[in-house]
């Protein structure tokens, strides 16, 4: 059975290949299908879902929304029942982006990083600037030796360069999600860093909110971590799914990565739109 990847990101958000390319990536490990959820936006669907459609490749329009909750809560919106059109009510994520990346870059200036406005709109190659983006300047400049080691020093929360996000809670995200025609599926869950108690015991309260899946398999999680989530995806009727979180050369693992970490096809496509 081919695999499915619910979960990668391009050159619209923090990715490093361009929508299409990522199509032709998916086609050469055969996969069968891949969804595209960059961050607060869709701006790179319509590139996606016309490779697909030239490549004969099954696509999904997504986006994935960093959420007000506990530690780094994400959630994704899978377009099962939508042409991937960015919600209205989520534009104001997309334009605080823009915002949080000003206010960043004059921080940045004060604590003696000069970074060119015009080298940073060429690094994220016309998509959502981010802090990846930043990290790369900051690494050309000279001014890290790695970019793990502009995060730690500048970009990380908690450093006092750091500059926070507008972030949703659960229930308006999952609400407008849901009504967008995508559905709502949390992303890297153990990113949440909740006991297994503490997870059961949220979980009735998400399910209400209008959660329909947690991405079970993901590169961040074990196998016992993941075989944790299908339980839970049982006990509360959700759909568990699997995604790489492919950045390209911004993340080392491979788009490939389900192929031998994750047993979930085209199936789960469809177990998604009958829980919509």
């Amino acid at each position: 059975m081919l695999r499915v990847d619910l979960h990668c990101h391009s050159t619209a958000s923090d990715g490093t290949f361009s929508p299409r390319d990522l199509v032709k990536l998916a086609k050469f490990h055969n996969l069968a299908a891949l969804a595209l959820c960059d961050h607060d936006t869709v701006d790179g669907l319509k590139e996606f879902f016309e490779a697909g459609r030239e490549l004969n490749f099954r696509v999904l329009g997504g986006v994935e929304i960093s959420l007000e909750y506990k530690n780094i809560t994400h959630l994704l919106g899978l377009g099962v029942k939508s042409q991937g059109e960015l919600p209205e009510s989520l534009e104001v994520v997309k334009d605080f982006r823009l915002e949080r990346n000003k206010k960043l870059h004059a921080r940045l200036a004060e604590a003696g990083v000069n970074l060119s406005w015009e080298r940073l709109l060429e690094i994220s190659a016309g998509g959502q600037m981010g802090r990846p983006h930043f990290a790369i300047a900051m690494r050309e400049g000279g001014y890290c030796h790695d970019l793990a080691d502009c995060f730690k020093r500048y970009l990380a929360k908690g450093c006092p360069t750091y500059v926070n996000k507008i972030r949703p809670t659960p229930q308006k995200a999952l609400g407008i999600l849901r009504q967008s025609g995508f559905a709502p599926v949390l992303a890297h869950p153990v990113s949440l860093r909740l006991s297994a108690d503490e997870f059961d015991r949220a979980m009735p309260d998400w399910v209400e909110w209008g959660l329909i899946g947690l991405e079970a398999y993901h590169p961040d999680q074990s196998p016992e971590f993941s075989e944790f989530m299908v339980r839970i995806c049982k006990k509360y009727n959700l759909v568990a799914t699997a995604g790489s979180d492919y950045h390209g050369a911004n993340k080392k693992t491979p788009l490939s990565w389900v192929k031998r970490h994750s047993p979930l096809g085209l199936r789960v496509i469809d177990d998604l739109t009958r829980a919509m």
